[in-house]
């Protein structure tokens, strides 16, 4: 009886044992488990990070191409405008004596180059 006690408690002592490895093993593994979600938390952080500093790039070079097309247009619309006054101011400073002198030149210089 007294050995079947003894081996009896010695068993349940290796249980306790093994339990108490595998609680020490579970406790060490949370450790890794709690450091491996930390780092991924991190990553998380600096990839929404750099997302987040794309679309800021992203927006910035779309407002920066807008003014630059702004510009252009402005200056084509000037462009265009003063073409347009200098054309119809040197019409109006054509007198039609002038316009006719030019005309019957125009006749003359054709006439020359057919004979």
């Amino acid at each position: 009886e007294y050995r079947r006690r003894i081996k009896l408690s010695s068993g349940i002592n290796a249980e306790y044992g093994e339990e108490e490895k595998a609680a020490v093993a579970s406790l060490s593994a949370s450790a890794d488990i709690f450091d491996i979600k930390r780092e991924l938390a991190a990553l998380e952080v600096e990839a929404e990070y750099r997302r987040r500093i794309k679309q800021v790039s992203v927006e910035v070079k779309k407002r920066l191409d807008y003014q630059v097309e702004l510009e252009n247009t402005k200056k084509a619309f000037i462009r265009d405008h003063i073409i347009g006054w200098l054309e119809s101011e040197v019409i109006a400073s054509i007198s039609p004596e002038q316009e006719e002198a030019n005309i019957n030149q125009c006749i003359a210089s054709l006439s020359l180059l057919a004979e």
